[in-house]
């Protein structure tokens, strides 16, 4: 910063004119360099937080909205505007104009119950409500990012069969350890 505009003298709002003899306090508030310099409020730290945890970290929105809850007090500003970068910079660029044929690809993804034998498939989520449940997922290797293919399922039992990449044997699920394994890349049942 040069002298000259260190010194210069501080320029009137322009919401208030010159023959505004009212006391400061009771002017309207004028932003300030430092506050345009730093758009990030609290609704926007939240906002951030949470597209980094979705986007970069592969969180649900609702997991999501819980980790954003204990982190927002603890992470700095220096993070978030990090994060918020990072966002920026793996945003995909806007196209000038709409591709004629290509139409997005959304990957299908729903609990493992509804999978249909046969296609191999990614864990996108393990449900954490019961937390006993999860444990025994995770002893069974199966946690987000698991790639696996359902074997058979047997719905007169409600018992269904799986192999996980790298596993030699197989994994046999009920109905409640199937419905808290949620897959992407196979078709409904």
């Amino acid at each position: 910063m040069t002298a000259q505009a260190l010194f210069a003298a501080p320029t009137r709002p322009a919401n208030i004119s010159p023959a505004d003899t009212r006391p400061a306090d009771t002017r309207p508030a004028d932003i300030t360099a430092a506050a345009r310099a730093r758009p990030i409020g609290t609704a926007g730290r939240r906002r951030i937080l949470q597209a980094f945890l979705i986007q970069t970290l592969g969180y649900t929105g609702d997991d999501a909205r819980g980790e954003v809850e204990n982190l927002e007090r603890s992470v700095s500003d220096a993070i978030v505007e990090r994060m918020d970068n990072h966002l920026r910079a793996s945003a995909p660029a806007t196209p000038t104009s709409p591709p004629t044929q290509a139409r997005p690809v959304r990957p299908v993804v729903m609990k493992l119950t509804d999978a249909t034998a046969g296609g191999e498939m990614a864990i996108v989520r393990v449900s954490d409500a019961v937390p006993t449940l999860l444990a025994y997922l995770a002893e069974l290797g199966l946690a987000a990012g698991t790639r696996l293919t359902v074997r058979k399922h047997r719905s007169n039992s409600a018992v269904m069969t799986i192999q996980v990449r790298g596993q030699a044997g197989q994994i046999h699920l009920g109905s409640v350890a199937s419905d808290a394994v949620w897959v992407e890349g196979a078709a409904a049942a």
